[in-house]
């Protein structure tokens, strides 16, 4: 796409510093696919002048961005963003920003001042920790073996916990978007090495199950990860 200066807005007013307000809005825009993989941004000059603020504040987000993987910083072409793989494993990791979109709107409508709204929530997250006592996703993959079952359905007898099923011959997108949900990745001994691969870019943690049924094991699979 070609870059338009109107994407960017600043709040010199706002509790949060302007690198983290430009910096966020960038990760908004690639989140929500309105910057795609290879598209320019503008020179950390064109973009400072265009909003009145200091160039290495504009350097320290482009930085910051690269680090994450997000952007491409490179001698005679500028900065862009990331390629397709870098930016797809990141959207596949975060995506909440259309539940955020949403409650947005909500709070507007309802008369709310937002950023009231969400700096109240990042204060509560603080000192209360999370809301609710979070129920863990367990994601079975391939289990069909009569050991594994024995966990699935243990887990099933002990807990609340959501349980999802799923074989590796699933489409990739249907496998990707399970392991994302999951909090423990359970999978036969067999194919441990292959499941962990897969999950690697979200770097959850897999448990391998052998042909025997091990207590101590399944209290490992019990515990938060």
């Amino acid at each position: 796409m070609k870059y338009s200066s109107f994407l960017f807005k600043i709040d010199s007013g706002s509790s949060l510093p302007i690198n983290v307000q430009i910096k966020e809005q960038i990760k908004w825009l690639i989140g929500k696919d309105l910057l795609k993989p290879g598209d320019p941004l503008p020179s950390t000059n064109e973009l400072a002048d265009q909003l009145a603020i200091n160039r290495n504040t504009i350097q320290w987000v482009y930085s910051q961005l690269k680090e994450e993987g997000l952007l491409m910083i490179q001698r005679g072409r500028g900065t862009q963003v990331a390629d397709e793989d870098k930016i797809e494993e990141f959207r596949k990791q975060n995506q909440h920003f259309s539940f955020v979109e949403k409650t947005i709107k909500d709070v507007y409508e309802l008369g709310y001042n937002a950023e009231s709204v969400l700096l109240s929530g990042f204060a509560y997250m603080q000192l209360f920790g999370q809301p609710l006592e979070k129920k863990l996703k367990y994601l079975f993959i391939e289990c069909k073996s009569i050991s594994c079952v024995f966990y699935l359905d243990e887990i099933k007898r002990m807990t609340s916990a959501e349980i999802e099923v799923i074989d590796t011959s699933s489409p990739e997108d249907v496998l990707h978007q399970a392991v994302h949900r999951a909090d423990v990745i359970v999978t036969v001994s067999d194919l441990a090495e292959k499941v962990k691969k897969f999950v690697e870019p979200v770097n959850k943690k897999v448990i391998s199950v052998g042909s025997s049924n091990d207590v101590t094991l399944l209290f490992n699979m019990l515990r938060p990860q």
